[in-house]
């Protein structure tokens, strides 16, 4: 298909001004469309308004605000789009409009321009019946503020081309977004299970179930997020969260109907009164009523929409944590609560609506669906893919992400049709490293058994792929840190691109590299490189991963992952590679801080960056290095092994592991 090198964007209000907004910023001409030219004088005005803010906080500076404005071109008439290869309606939500729209757009754009709807009222199948062209419609409905908030769904209508549908979804992860796909239905995905949540929070409060403070508070505990229901219809407006429930229940039926005390605010025009805080104990009991309502209302029916098809669970997750920011999504939020918890939950909730409780919960045959796969594989052709997919988090590495890492690379190890396998991680990351969150869980449960346990674990699945009698190629299109430069070391091939970021940090934060780090980049590098870079932790870019021999080749960022199948390797252009004199003296450093290398001239720079780093993780490194340069790997990797429990130990880990998730700087005491 012909790449999208132009974006139109019709209507220049609130939302298209903000979708505008979005691809400007991120390097495309944007041609904005309205009737008047006072809508894009304003549309303008809500763009200037936001580009100045990141002006302000030193986001960006003057010529790049410039630059972005004149990527901007506005006009009245249509017939400009006619140089658009994508063109996104956000028009009023009217129907009929929306039909004449897409009606008059077919006749002025070019005959292989994609035609999208931002629509959140109606199908797309509906928008498109009247069409010529119907298979190039596709629905893209963002999420507010739509230059900041990550989330599209692509909704395909019934007549939508695959292709141009898998060329939409990744046309917008290579700009930054995180595309879903979602069925053609009502709500959705992300509407459809968060207007309930939000209506029965009012429903909760109009039957008495307590204090609008309190059952915020209740679902701030359960669900993990900052603002509760109530809060958050103030700041997107009351109005919203009415009209969407009545959208709803006009397509889903009575269980979606807006509560009437939530009518009753939108006729008062009056926000929710969420300062009055007196009443916020009001006992357990109402505590678990809120907290069954709540999850009944929103799990329900999100396990409705995977038993309809409407999305699967794993895009749903997807879908709560980049567009609502909730830091779990439902299922995630179901593994946590127990399935069999929240299936009681979710009946005492629909019951009295006479609906049915959804198949995937009732009926254990089918808890399958509700499963989480947060990497999976692909093939094409002689071709397997291992792909990362939790793009909100830089798909880190923990317990479950491990997991089934591990089972994907037994499956692909298995299949005698493939003879590469490339390893993919989505978003702005490869993978940015281990799950810290499991590190400190561990620790304060001091449970160092289980770091212990997965570490080893990791290094099992890291060997099924340096062992594997495929070719293995990780392609790092963004940040390649820790325990995923780590991983990475375990293929044959590396491939960087301008967005690649590598670095050690471990022993910035307490620790130090625990899968092979300190033995596979010795290997591939040799000692000096090795020490210098787990040393420093510096973060280097493909230029100079290439330079240092960590990577084979640098290539373009792809805009479609499976382009990669092509791609081939006949010699690995990593390995060691000379370096300065002074580089190679870095092989004697021990991580002591009072070694000679750091008193000489020109050393002060590296000394001040060593330290800041955690004595004990530093000195750790440094000997592993020593002592398993002269080992087989296998030896060396055991070695790595042997101190985790020591160093996970360390006040230091705690505080260096601590300051990731709060921003503090660590306290190193070298205890």
């Amino acid at each position: 298909m012909k790449s999208i090198a132009t974006v139109g964007v019709v209507g220049a209000g609130t939302m298209g001004s903000a979708i505008a907004q979005h691809f400007v910023m991120k390097g495309l001409p944007v041609i904005l469309v309205d009737q008047q030219q006072e809508f894009l004088e304003r549309g303008v005005g809500y763009i200037r308004e936001s580009l100045g803010e990141a002006l302000q906080r030193g986001l960006i500076d003057q010529p790049a605000f410039d630059q972005v404005l004149g990527r901007l071109h506005c006009s009245t008439d249509q017939a400009e789009l006619a140089k658009a290869d994508l063109v996104v309606e956000a028009i009023f939500e009217n129907l009929e409009v929306k039909k004449g729209l897409f009606a008059e757009l077919e006749k002025v754009v070019s005959a292989d321009c994609i035609l999208a709807s931002n629509t959140s009222s109606f199908l797309i199948s509906e928008i498109a019946a009247d069409l010529q062209t119907p298979e190039r419609v596709v629905g893209v409905h963002y999420f507010y503020h739509a230059a900041k908030n990550k989330l599209v769904e692509l909704i395909p209508g019934e007549k939508s081309s695959p292709e141009i549908v898998a060329a939409l979804e990744n046309f917008y992860a290579f700009y930054d977004k995180t595309p879903i796909l979602v069925k053609d239905a009502p709500g959705f995905a992300v509407n459809r299970f968060f207007v309930p949540w939000l209506n029965e929070a009012a429903r909760l409060y109009e039957e008495g179930c307590g204090s609008i403070a309190f059952i915020d508070q209740v679902a701030c505990d359960v669900f993990g997020v900052g603002m509760g229901p109530f809060a958050l219809m103030n700041a997107t407006g009351v109005p919203i969260a009415m009209h969407a429930a009545d959208g709803l229940a006009g397509e889903l039926g009575a269980f979606y109907a807006p509560a009437k005390r939530l009518c009753q605010q939108v006729e008062a025009k009056q926000d929710w009164n969420v300062e009055d805080t007196s009443h916020l104990n009001s006992g357990s009991d109402k505590v678990d009523v809120v907290t069954r309502r709540l999850v009944g209302a929103s799990l329900g029916v999100a396990a409705q929409m995977v038993d309809e098809g409407v999305v699967d669970a794993t895009s749903t997750d997807l879908g709560a944590r980049a567009g609502l920011r909730w830091p779990i999504g439902p299922f995630e939020l179901l593994e946590k609560l127990g399935a069999s918890q929240v299936g009681e939950m979710v009946e005492s909730v629909f019951s009295a609506w006479e609906l049915p409780v959804p198949d995937c919960l009732a009926d254990s045959g089918r808890a399958q669906n509700l499963r989480l796969n947060w990497v999976r594989t692909e093939v094409i052709a002689e071709t397997g893919f291992i792909i990362l997919d939790l793009p909100d988090r830089m798909n880190p590495l923990g317990e479950q992400v491990m997991s089934q890492f591990d089972r994907c690379v037994d499956e692909l190890n298995g299949r005698a049709d493939i003879s590469k396998i490339i390893i993919h991680g989505k978003g702005k990351a490869f993978i940015a490293g281990a799950d810290i969150k499991f590190f400190l869980d561990s620790i304060d449960a001091d449970d160092l058994q289980r770091i212990q346990t997965f570490t080893e674990f990791g290094q099992q699945v890291l060997n099924k792929i340096s062992g594997s009698d495929k070719v293995t190629i990780a392609y790092l299109d963004g940040l390649a840190l820790g325990g995923g430069l780590e991983l990475a070391l375990a293929c044959d091939y590396r491939l960087g691109t301008r967005k690649s970021v590598l670095a050690f940090p471990e022993t910035g934060i307490g620790i130090y590299p625990g899968l092979g780090g300190t033995q596979r980049a010795s290997r591939l590098i040799g000692v000096a490189r090795a020490k210098q870079l787990i040393a420093s932790g510096q973060f280097i870019n493909a230029k100079k991963a290439y330079e240092y021999g960590l990577i084979d080749a640098i290539i373009e960022p792809v805009l479609d992952w499976r382009e990669l199948a092509g791609v081939s390797l006949e010699k690995a252009q990593s390995g060691r590679k000379e370096g300065t004199p002074e580089e190679l003296e870095f092989a004697a450093f021990d991580g002591e801080l009072g070694h000679p290398l750091l008193a000489r001239e020109g050393s002060e720079k590296l000394a001040k960056t060593l330290s800041r780093k955690a004595p004990l993780a530093l000195k750790t490194a440094m000997n592993l290095i020593d002592q398993g340069y002269g080992l087989e790997l296998q030896a060396g990797l055991q070695l790595e092994l042997k101190g985790l429990k020591t160093i996970f130990a360390t006040k230091d880990a705690r505080s260096g592991l601590s300051s990731i998730l709060s921003g503090q700087k660590p306290n190193y005491i070298g205890k």
